[in-house]
């Protein structure tokens, strides 16, 4: 069953990071490249686990305990991917690189095992596989493992606060202003994602206790399967979750509190933009292609190829048409579509064609999408307008 999450989990994560990082005009931020980093560490740490526990490491000694140090990345990873996205970072700060120390200590004290003949390595890996709480047992680097345990569960708890105190900071340095939902969406996905820390904590401390009940009380094997599976689903639900909200993946690079003048919201709830920069030429740029181009009447037509077009990248597009349009992508080309469809029955071109020429004309493909789309803009179905228009 864990293994069917784990499975789940690193084919969610390898979605994520393309769309974050390989796409066509992904335009990865910052904070993108942490989250990438965040799925790729934990997808090797997995990767990893499965093979010592399917005896898959016996084949290839070398890789045994090189996931240990990148543990030690992770927790790190979250705390910038949460505050990169809080406060709009771009790059590393010279100081965080202090976060690395911790990765640093444990990758040398694994340098030992690491050196040590490929023969050694397979009695160790052996030995491992003959019994798999030796993989806490079994020193093989400078420190002890419980040393490296340890201080494990330590550092999630330091990070994990980080990560709640930057959350509750943001929240009560920023309660009075308005803040699109695409952002509220964007604060609920790092609630869920600090939650993911405090899980881990969780499971820790189980599985140490259970650890300790199993030596000198109770032997019963189903207990360490319920840290397990704490982590295996958590990592599921976040690999899971950017891929059925895609709204939030395509909304991360736009929370700014820069209270500046702006022509993206024109309502009066707006007057002072939750935003940094003016994206009233992108605006001009989009409305440009769209109009005279008449570029609505393709058929087909997806973000992708009018960010090819327009020069916007796929994200910022993204976030001009959900928050200065306040519609979603379909629903803004089929506008351009049923407008044109209108100007066309108001001028008489059903004397000489049907309705379905016109709107495979229109770039509709579809007689449901464009019969929906007709009535969300005109209020009324086809035939309705059409006698109206008529009279």
């Amino acid at each position: 069953m864990l293994e069917v999450f784990y499975i789940g989990s690193i084919f969610c994560a390898l979605v994520t990071v393309y769309v974050l990082i390989f796409k066509e005009n992904a335009l990865p931020t910052y904070a993108d490249i942490l989250l990438s980093l965040f799925f790729i560490i934990n997808i090797w740490c997995i990767l990893i686990y499965l093979s010592i526990y399917y005896g898959w490491i016996v084949t290839v000694p070398h890789l045994y305990k090189t996931a240990a140090p990148l543990n030690f990345l992770l927790a790190p990873v979250t705390y910038l991917y949460t505050r990169a996205i809080l406060f709009n970072e771009k790059k590393t700060k010279p100081t965080d690189l202090l976060h690395l120390v911790p990765f640093i200590i444990f990758l040398i004290n694994y340098i030992p095992f690491y050196i040590l003949p490929a023969d050694k390595k397979s009695l160790i890996v052996n030995t491992t596989r003959a019994d798999f709480n030796n993989t806490i047992k079994l020193q093989v680097g400078l420190f002890p493992e419980y040393i490296s345990q340890l201080f494990r569960i330590i550092q999630i708890i330091i990070y994990a606060i980080f990560q709640w105190s930057l959350i509750i900071k943001f929240k009560k340095e920023n309660k009075n202003i308005e803040i699109e939902k695409q952002i509220k969406d964007v604060i609920k996905w790092l609630k869920l994602f600090a939650w993911a820390s405090t899980i881990m904590i969780i499971a820790f401390l189980l599985l140490l206790i259970f650890k300790i009940i199993y030596d000198s009380i109770l032997g019963i094997g189903f207990m360490y399967l319920l840290p397990n599976f704490l982590i295996s689903a958590t990592f599921f639900i976040l690999s899971t979750y950017l891929l059925t909200h895609p709204n939030i993946l395509l909304g991360f690079p736009f929370i700014k509190y820069k209270e500046i003048k702006s022509e993206l919201f024109k309502n009066d709830a707006f007057k002072l933009a939750v935003i940094e920069e003016d994206y009233s030429e992108q605006i001009d740029t989009l409305n440009q292609y769209i109009t005279s181009k008449n570029a609505y009447l393709t058929k087909g037509l997806n973000i992708s190829d009018v960010a090819v077009n327009t020069g916007i990248p796929v994200k910022q597009l993204s976030f001009i048409i959900n928050n200065h349009f306040n519609l979603r992508f379909n629903d803004f080309i089929n506008k351009y579509r049923i407008e044109y469809i209108n100007e066309k029955i108001n001028n008489g071109y059903l004397d000489t064609y049907t309705l379905k020429t016109l709107y495979g004309e229109a770039g509709f493909t579809s007689q449901n999408t464009f019969i929906n789309a007709f009535k969300k803009i005109n209020k009324a179905s086809p035939s309705e307008y059409i006698a109206r228009s008529s009279k």
